[in-house]
């Protein structure tokens, strides 16, 4: 097994049936809104009972449908009421029955409390059987959890057992744990299975009587003796029917309750990582440890573990997969391999190892009845055929040991194509996410080209591996059959006559082997999978537990005390060598492996002459751990009315100050005091995907009077008036479909809410606007809040005057602690500071009046545009709700390479199914002797015939998995271009986590699940036909039986696929939404803790859980159902052969009919096999749909090329804007109306103007984002319109907003198709700020090789940049435009996390490296342009005022009271640049 956490391993493979959301997977993002992709109607929500956690998502859901929308749904039905039934349907009489209505209220399964009866046949499951075959099934119709097998039942359970085992010292506390809280119904389960396999062997054995009773008869009416009695043949049959009954029960009851053992284990599971996810320290998440002899707890209060820790999982799972071993030196504190548990990896156990847990239990207790059954077989067949049998199980014996060999090394195989396919998922979610970006940088080609790169990788190792398990399942389908072959031949040779009866019950018994055999290596893999899994889910609830670092005393005067108290940090987690998000080319990796190998052999040679390499460590100090970030000596008292201000530059550690009052650092020393509760707002805030107003309420009861006055406090009103659905809007994931003003806005107000008497609010002014900053200072900081305790972080100086104390940072440390007015008279660094941001004093008093004025204004002119038809924000996903389309089909065998593929694969099917009769076929005829050939001749053709068998049944299947595995690669290729190439309405209105989810989760069905269930399909269809082609050959008789017995066949499969599609749909959207749910708390965890609510995100986690079991157990429950039933018709069609054995007992030979009845009793169990393959194939062919749809259906945006334009173009950079006018997506309101100005080349010009008066979108016009709805944008005469997106886009360059950095280094960020040299990225990183003049392109590193730098080329980059502050991001996405080096640069508000005297040298920079270029630059701070060439003041989507800026100050008017506002003077506009 790889040792590698984030491997997806065999379970891939195997049935989609209950298939997790894999993909993700190791992604967290991945997961997300996909809960939204449900149909619900006012119906589903008013049948959940009132205050139920179902209620309130559904409620949200339907109060967000539009209006509109609604009465057309309306019309719809209307048109659709009296659809024409199609003729099956009209001469069903079950179909003409009148389908009820949706229940009211979801009821509780009728599992509990069913009598034992209806428990055995699944009779309980019938009400929702016949609904589903009626109509569609509704979330209504899906009964709640048995309360037997509910989350709150199970989970404190296993806990309380867990931690008592722990305590004992056990060495596997949490398996043991598990079997004891699932014990009764694991061993019911297993003592079921060891039923059926008895009676699995004895009813094949039976047979033999009946065969003997056959031939007796037969030879009687040769010979004219006297025949045995009818009745001796008519018990036979009953009892071997009565065996085949109870076997079929003991396995659908051994089957049910493994699932569901496995079911409700994942969901404990599940439950218990999360809680332990909320607990977890940042230093175990960052893969540390203590040094030393530091207390820690991981919860469990014992010192019995300090001697068991070690050998608890060194020898749990260093067998198989478990966690890698310890290559660091453990002195370091590092724990593991040091990579800890990043959220990615804590999702990675909630999704694929609780999966894994899951799937092994269905089957478990067939890793010990397997080896029982082979051996009750084996004394059977002696018995049978005497020692002959040996030999075909000494072939057994040594074939199956090789097959389990060979299937380790497709472990292998897999872990290393699980390491591409994460690269591959992680690049596409990384591009997705930043789209908007990639469009702005016209990258789609290059990303496309990379994904093409490491898909044509993933396919060629994944078909690699299908043939070789292609191979195995070729040998393994025929090692019965060779083993029979053998053992028959054998048995001739040894001067035996072939007896049929003999002969055709051993070949029966043979046969019923083979299930157990191609189950077990599939049950081992799964157990061992199951086995590491376990060993990591329990290292990570061992792991080390936060501690309260806060001593809380509510008689404190101060609210906080800090005494001598220092912070840290964590260490970098270690990074995978072969880490995921750095891409390489395959030479790239070919020149790593050499160089790997030149290195290893340069240090021998220098172990050699005793030296020490020098070189190697040089290269390693590049690697070295850089210096976590500390806080060092703090010392204060914060009174509890107080308003305390945090400053100091970028970097200086005001986040961590905040970080570590809201307990997010680790304390190293020193003491931290609380008088009260506090409420914590990030500067990065974490907004989850739910309604604006939970987002605000955050788990606490709705007061109506305290919430209006917050809302007013944080200025939403007015973006409340707006919204489509007022505060019952819904916000998509991670707060995507709100501006960064509105989701700081949102977090102040959570804070405030919440009414803690403690506040910490780390630079939440930064995203809003002026007027709207000085709002939320008047109103909500020094309003409503002004008794509590507020420490604010802030670049905004002028707000300091009015702060009781101010907190200066430098560097970890407290600079200075004091008053305004102390600073002002005593700190000359202070003074010089505040020179920097003009007093505001003078003009406060003027310009009250006039700012309420403009707040009012705003609520009017939102008021006018309020409340259109409220729409729901993210589209519903098209989800299928009949059977699959032929066209699917279609599209499917067109991309796997050829129109001949199709027909080929049936022509090998075809073959292969013949040669299988044509072997059983032979051996009748050898039996009684037909030919009247030598024995050797019966043997050749015998064993030939078996051989063709196995190489034709290869052929089938490399052939369906090749063609399988081609279509989804073009298929890929082409939704994944098209979906690049929609345009970004189409991403404003899908939440990432349905694509994310098409190009993981339905990619991994369609390369791993789909061949296998269209090819076990079709094998097992093909095989029950040409079995009962055989039988109605030599009975026609059976033809009669078959007939009825084939309708009710179709019957139950169509009654059950109506319903089992629906139910497998339902758990699908449920599970997205624990997916979606678990997730985003899990990237909240800094917030959930600093607000104590873990207890409530906990419950609503169980919740989620239990209404997706809800669906998930119901799903168990009606294939069962389905195997009951088909069974009895199995069983029935067992009787009837047998019947006609016993009535054609005079004119059949009976090695015909030991034949006959050999195969019956092998269909019976395919016969419900296949109709599940069936339901397989469906399920898996909906992923081939949806990923159809987005490569076939989506919209697309202009060609990336059309005419050509010159290279040089633009030269002068000079834009022209005539009559411009545009709205983002049909219906909605105009943002751009009628722009008329002309940009000169080389002209540097400001855009300023409120929130939401079109500034940004004057960027998407430009960039063509949005096409115009009317008139033209002209670069250099050039009309844009006529030039191809690629072309244009790759000559414009953007400074964004919010800036995207991509996970890798530093260097493939600046320049990520290596098109530029580390000099040039040197001189940009130095114009912009990001590292001193005097580094040099060391690389940072001092004369030791320590790193003194925090920034070079090669500085690791984390997903999304996380590992910088914001003001770094923003500056390294400044010195990406620096060496993109364009004639038009366009600049968006790329300083508004940046401290002022960054924010000149920023400045300075945009006017020395973009000197003599075209400059467009939205900004909040206006002291920024006022020295640029021209203003151009936005209001309402019309130029209000353009001028150069000393003139509109003079003029009066718009721009004169922003500047009035923000304290800038006449004298600034000629200050020194």
């Amino acid at each position: 097994m790889p040792e590698h956490y984030d491997e997806k391993d065999l379970q891939r493979a195997l049935s989609q049936d209950r298939n997790a959301e894999v993909e993700l997977n190791d992604r967290h993002e991945s997961t997300d809104g996909e809960s939204l992709a449900y149909v619900a109607t006012e119906r589903d929500v008013e049948k959940l009972g009132p205050g139920s956690e179902e209620r309130k998502v559904l409620r949200r859901l339907t109060t967000t449908t539009s209006t509109a929308e609604s009465s057309s749904d309306d019309a719809d039905i209307k048109e659709e009421a009296v659809p024409k039934m199609p003729w099956h349907h009209r001469i069903n009489p079950l179909k003409r029955r009148k389908a009820p209505p949706v229940p009211e209220q979801r009821t509780v399964s009728r599992e509990y409390g069913a009598s034992f009866l209806s428990l055995m046949t699944f009779q309980w499951m019938n009400p929702v059987m016949t609904v589903g075959y009626l109509r569609p099934l509704e979330l209504g119709d899906v009964w709640l959890v048995n309360p037997d097998r509910s989350s709150d039942a199970l989970t404190p359970k296993l806990v309380a057992s867990f931690k008592r085992r722990v305590a004992a010292g056990e060495r596997y506390p949490l398996i043991f744990a598990m079997h004891e809280t699932f014990k009764a119904e694991f061993w019911f389960g297993g003592v079921c299975n060891l039923a059926s396999s008895i009676f699995q062997v004895m009813s094949p054995f039976a047979t033999r009587y009946l065969i003997q009773f056959a031939n007796e008869a037969y030879n009687a009416q040769r010979q004219g003796t006297p025949a045995p009695n009818i009745g001796k043949g008519v018990g036979i049959v009953i009892g071997i029917t009565f065996m085949q009954v109870c076997q079929s029960f003991g396995t659908n009851q051994f089957i049910y309750h493994g699932m569901m053992v496995g079911g409700q284990a994942r969901a404990v599971l599940i439950n218990a990582v999360f809680d332990k996810a909320m607990k977890i320290s940042g230093r175990a998440k960052a893969g540390g440890r203590a040094i030393g002899n530091e207390q820690t707890s991981n919860g469990i209060d014992v010192e019995v573990l300090k001697v068991e820790k070690k050998n608890l999982f060194e020898r749990m799972v260093s067998k198989r997969g478990g966690r890698p071993k310890n290559t660091h030196n453990v002195g370091e504190g590092v724990a593991g391999d040091g990579t800890g548990w990043s959220n990615g990896k804590i999702v990675n156990l909630m999704s694929v190892d609780t999966y894994r847990v899951d799937q092994a239990s269905g089957m478990f207790h067939m890793i010990w009845t397997s080896p029982v059954l082979i051996i009750i077989t084996l004394i059977v067949l002696c018995i049978n055929i005497g020692y002959s049998a040996l030999s075909g199980y000494a072939l057994l014996v040594i074939g199956m040991p090789l097959l389990t060999k060979s299937i380790k090394s497709l472990f292998v195989r897999r872990g290393k194509i699980n390491k591409i396919t994460d690269q591959r998922v992680s690049l596409t979610q990384e591009i997705l996410s930043a789209v908007r970006f990639v469009k702005f940088f016209g990258w789609e080609g290059s990303f496309l080209e990379r994904l093409k790169e490491l898909r044509r990788r993933e396919i060629r190792a994944i078909q690699v591996l299908l043939a070789i398990r292609n191979a195995i399942n070729a040998v393994s389908m025929a090692l019965p059959t060779f083993a029979s072959m053998l053992a028959f031949i054998t048995y001739s040779l040894t001067d035996h006559t072939l007896d049929p009866a003999r002969i055709f019950s051993s070949l029966a018994l043979f046969n019923s082997l083979r299930m157990p055999l191609n189950l077990l290596p599939l049950v081992i893999g799964q157990v061992t999978d199951a086995y590491a899994s376990l060993g990591r889910i329990q290292e990570f609830l061992l792991s080390e537990e936060q501690k309260e670092e806060v001593v809380w005393d509510g008689s404190m005067l101060a609210a906080i005390e800090m005494q001598n108290a220092s912070f840290t940090w964590e260490r970098n987690s270690s990074h995978d060598k072969e880490q995921v998000g750095n891409f390489q080319t395959e030479e790239q990796i070919k020149d790593a492996k050499n160089a790997h190998k030149r290195e290893k052999k340069a240090e021998k040679i220098s172990k050699k002459h005793g030296k020490t390499n020098s070189i190697s460590d040089d290269s390693s100090s590049e690697n070295a751990q850089l210096e976590p970030f500390k806080l060092h000596d703090l010392n204060f008292a914060i009174g509890r009315g107080e308003l305390l201000a945090v400053i100091g530059t970028v970097g200086s550690g005001k986040s961590s100050l905040l970080a570590a009052l809201a307990g997010d650092m680790r304390k190293t020393s020193g003491k931290v005091k609380m008088g009260t509760n506090r409420a914590f707002c990030p500067q990065y805030a974490w907004i989850q995907n739910s309604t604006l107003k939970e987002n605000i309420l955050f788990g606490k009861p709705y007061k109506s009077k305290w919430y209006n006055q917050v809302v007013d406090a944080c200025a939403l009103r007015p973006d409340l008036d707006m919204l489509p659905a007022g505060d019952q809007t819904e916000i998509g994931e991670r707060g995507i479909t709100v501006s960064g003003g509105q989701k700081q806005r949102l977090n102040i107000a959570r804070a405030i809410y919440f009414d803690a008497d403690i506040i910490l609010m780390d630079d939440p002014l930064s995203a809003v606007d002026a007027h709207v900053g000085r709002h939320i200072m008047d109103e909500a900081i020094c309003g409503i809040m002004k008794d509590k305790c507020r420490i604010l972080a802030t670049h905004q100086l002028h707000v300091l005057n009015r702060c009781d104390r101010i907190i200066w940072m430098n560097d970890g440390c407290i600079e200075s602690i004091d008053t305004f007015d102390n600073l002002m008279s005593t700190n000359e660094a202070f003074q010089q500071l505040m020179a920097t941001t003009a007093q505001e004093e003078a003009v406060e008093e003027n310009e009250k009046p006039d700012d309420q004025d403009e707040v009012e204004d705003e609520k009017k002119t939102m008021k006018r545009t309020k409340k259109r038809a409220a729409g729901v924000l993210m589209q519903q996903e098209e989800r299928a709700v009949r059977s699959i389309s032929w066209g699917v089909y279609g599209a499917y065998i067109k991309a796997s390479g050829s129109i001949l593929t199709g027909p080929l694969i049936l022509i090998f099917l075809v073959l292969a199914n013949c040669a299988n009769i044509a072997t059983s076929l032979w051996l009748s005829y050898w039996t009684s002797n037909r030919f009247s050939l030598p024995s050797g001749a019966y043997i050749g053709i015998y064993a030939g015939l078996g051989v063709l068998q196995a190489l034709l049944m290869y052929a089938f299947a490399t052939m369906l998995s090749n063609g399988g595995t081609n279509a989804s690669k073009v298929m890929l290729q082409r939704a994944m271009t098209r979906v690049l190439r929609a345009p970004m309405s189409f991403f404003d209105t899908t939440p990432l986590g349905r694509i994310t989810n098409r190009f993981s989760k339905d990619i991994d069905s369609m390369d791993n699940s789909l061949t296998d269930a269209i090819r076990m399909y079709l094998l097992t269809l093909t095989m029950i036909i040409s079995v009962f082609a055989l039988i109605i050959a030599f009975f026609p008789f059976f033809g009669i039986a078959l007939g009825p017995l084939l309708l009710i066949f179709l019957f139950a499969a169509s009654y059950y696929r109506a319903s089992a599609r629906e139910m497998k749909r339902h758990e699908s959207v449920l599970r997205s939404s624990v997916f979606a749910r678990f997730s985003e708390a899990i990237s909240g965890t800094a917030s959930i803790r600093a607000y104590g609510m873990q207890d409530y995100f906990a419950g609503r986690i169980r919740d989620s859980i239990d209404t997706m079991d809800s669906a998930y157990f119901l799903t168990f429950a009606n294939q069962r159902w389905l195997a009951v039933r088909l069974d009895g018709i199995g069983n029935l069609l067992v009787f009837t052969t047998g019947i006609l054995v016993v009535t054609s007992r005079f004119n059949v030979s009976p090695s015909i009919a030991g034949l006959v009845l050999s195969y019956i009793l092998a269909i019976v169990q395919i016969i419900q096999f296949t109709v599940r393959q069936l339901a397989e194939v469906e399920n898996n062919m909906n992923a081939t749909e949806r990923l159809h749809y987005y490569g076939t259906q989506l919209d697309e945006e202009a060609p990336a090329y059309l005419k050509k334009v010159p290279d040089s173009w633009p030269q002068s950079g000079e834009i022209v804007f005539e009559n411009v006018q545009m709205r983002y997506r049909a219906g909605l309101p105009l943002v751009l109306q009628g722009l008329d100005f002309k940009v000169n080349g080389g002209e540097r010009i400001g855009i300023v103007g409120r929130t939401g008066a079109g500034k940004s979108s004057i960027m998407s016009a430009l960039f063509r984002l949005t096409e115009l709805s009317g008139g033209s944008i002209k670069i250099d005469d050039i009309d844009i319109a006529t030039v191809g997106l690629q072309d244009l886009r790759s000559r414009l360059a953007i400074i964004p907003q919010d800036p995207t950095l991509f996970r890798g280094t530093i260097r493939s960020n600046l320049d990520p198709f290596n098109e530029h040299s580390d000099l040039e990225l040197w001189a940009a990183l130095r114009k912009a700020n990001l590292i001193g003049d005097e580094q040099e392109a060391s690389q940072g590193l001092d004369a030791n090789g320590k790193n003194t730098g925090r920034i070079h080329l090669d500085s690791t980059v984390e997903e999304e940049g996380l590992n910088f502050s914001l003001g770094q991001r923003q500056l390294m996405a400044l010195a990406r435009a620096l060496v993109r080096d364009s004639r038009i640069i366009v600049c968006d508000e790329a300083t508004s996390s940046v401290d002022f005297e960054t924010d000149q040298k920023i400045q300075k920079t945009m006017a020395s490296g973009f000197k003599g270029k075209t400059l467009l630059c939205i900004a909040h701070r206006l002291k920024t342009i006022i020295q640029y060439d021209r203003i151009c003041v936005m209001d309402a989507g019309k130029i209000a005022e353009l001028d150069e800026p000393i003139k509109l100050y003079e003029r009066g008017g718009i721009f004169r009271s922003m500047c009035d506002r923000s304290g800038i003077r006449r004298d600034d506009f000629f200050a020194e640049e």
